[in-house]
């Protein structure tokens, strides 16, 4: 989605099948604990992962207790920088906006599990006549977590959070189009770990990040799991490099509307969640699908909400613009809905969140590719039955996220069955789905392409069991 998706099949193979043979950390390069110098940013690779290596074996002899205040510690922090993380983030990479950006990092922040989401299970004469069972929650070790640019600053606090509650170091791999940001946070997280207690290089990275660095630790000896999120090219080589992965590949979200819905909530609800932060996040509204007896109603209410309807003309205009070559124009991901338009000659007032446009060729490419951008493409159906079959045709079976907007409890079970997808959101935007405490958290990294979903801590686990015969069973 945000590194070109040859260049980096080109370098991982290179370097997994030539440079770093598995079980080396690399031709000619010998670590030790006595030659890591201070971090948590290194001059290269190899010396991030021992330096991380080191730091996890430290961590874990400190106690789970120790992990509660470490993570306070990291929240804490990160809401204190949430707005400049966000100012950073837009002026580095030109994607999405200040005070959206702003929420993200508070979310992050406030909404990330700990190491509560951690819970030690016992049985007693569950499995056997006379006996006890204990199952608890290992961490992994060292994790390579790549993150894009689309989200730099949520993804250092939430996966930091995540994946050292669950007893892990871990190496980041910024995308460099935001290194800036990325490693800002990154240096100021690593220091509330510290100054709470924490062992030194917990976290790392390097002083320059680049696509190689990615390719080595796919093939590092000590890089125990692999999180990936990103494009399909990233998530694809890090599952072919035969080490544990969690693939957080793309979304194409459909937001489906039928004739029961509650029409002027779904728009605004839509309008929310498709021009939040401009459209970068993957879990965004990217097509829409409006049964053929609201749709006018529907697009009328758009007009009520700071969102342009497009006529034909001026659709086409926009397509033109931002299409080149059959692809996407990247250098439009992520601007203002008013910088689009008024590139493409269209009249639009500054603060205008979003534009929507209808289509009767699903096939147009910004129906069945993520755009990333608050242009949102509408198709209109006759039936609910053809708006299910249509989104599931565009979702691509990504397994990411959907929307539906139907107060027909019956439809609504029949979308989400068909859908199949990670998170599925009802009657609300997209931004619904974020979670709290209480109800699994807010995740970064949505993990539709592995399997494992939405992840906080457990994910980061392997199960262990102790399973003890003739005692312990202290219930008779």
């Amino acid at each position: 989605m945000d590194i070109d998706e040859k260049l980096i099949e080109q370098i991982v193979r290179n370097v997994i099948e030539k440079v770093v043979s598995p079980g080396s950390a690399g031709p000619g390069f010998q670590t030790s604990a006595a030659n890591i110098k201070k971090g948590p940013l290194f001059d290269n690779i190899e010396t991030a992962i021992a330096a991380a290596k080191e730091a996890q074996k430290r961590f874990v002899d400190m106690g789970r207790d120790a992990r509660y205040g470490i993570v306070e510690a990291i929240k804490k922090v990160s809401l204190a920088n949430a707005e400049k993380w966000a100012k950073i983030a837009v002026e580095e990479t030109g994607m999405g906006r200040v005070e959206d950006k702003i929420v993200k990092n508070i979310v992050a922040a406030e909404r990330t599990l700990g190491p509560e989401d951690l819970e030690i299970k016992s049985y007693s004469r569950c499995c056997m006549d006379n006996g006890a069972l204990t199952v608890d929650m290992a961490p992994y070790g060292v994790i390579a977590a790549i993150t894009p640019m689309t989200n730099p600053a949520p993804m250092i606090i939430n996966n930091t959070i995540i994946m050292i509650s669950a007893g892990n170091s871990v190496v980041f791999l910024p995308h460099p189009s935001a290194k800036k940001v990325t490693l800002d946070a990154l240096l100021i997280v690593h220091k509330a770990i510290v100054d709470a207690g924490g062992p030194e290089n917990l976290i790392t990275s390097t002083q320059e990040p680049n696509i190689k660095n990615a390719s080595i630790c796919m093939a590092h000896k000590d890089i125990d799991l692999i999180c990936a999120t990103g494009g399909p090219a990233i998530v694809e080589i890090a599952m072919k490099s035969g080490k544990k992965v969690l693939g957080a590949g793309p979304g194409n979200p459909p937001v489906l509307v039928d004739d029961t819905a509650d029409i002027a909530r779904a728009a605004r609800e839509i309008v929310a969640g498709a021009s939040f932060d401009n459209n970068i996040l993957c879990n965004e509204e990217k097509v829409l699908i409006c049964m053929r007896p609201v749709a006018d109603k529907l697009l009328n209410e758009f007009g009520k909400n700071n969102c342009q309807v497009l006529n034909a003309e001026e659709a086409q205009r926009v397509t033109n613009l931002v299409v080149k070559n059959g692809e996407i124009d990247k250098k439009l991901m992520g601007k203002n809905c008013a910088v689009i338009l008024k590139q493409a000659g269209i009249n639009a007032k500054d603060d205008l969140r979003l534009a929507v446009f209808v289509t009767n060729d699903e096939m147009h490419l910004l129906v069945q590719h993520e755009q990333l951008m608050p242009i949102l493409p509408m198709l209109i159906v006759n039936s609910f039955e053809e708006g299910v079959r249509i989104a599931c045709r565009v979702e691509h079976n990504f397994k990411h996220t959907a929307i539906i907007h139907s107060t027909n409890i019956e439809r609504i079970t029949y979308y989400a069955q068909e859908i199949n997808t990670t998170t599925v959101q009802v009657n609300g935007s997209s931004q619904r789905s974020g979670g709290d405490l209480h109800n699994g958290g807010s995740s970064w990294t949505i993990a539709g392409a592995t399997g494992e979903g939405c992840t906080t801590p457990r994910s980061f686990t392997r199960q262990r069991r102790l399973s003890i015969y003739g005692s312990m069973n202290f219930v008779k």
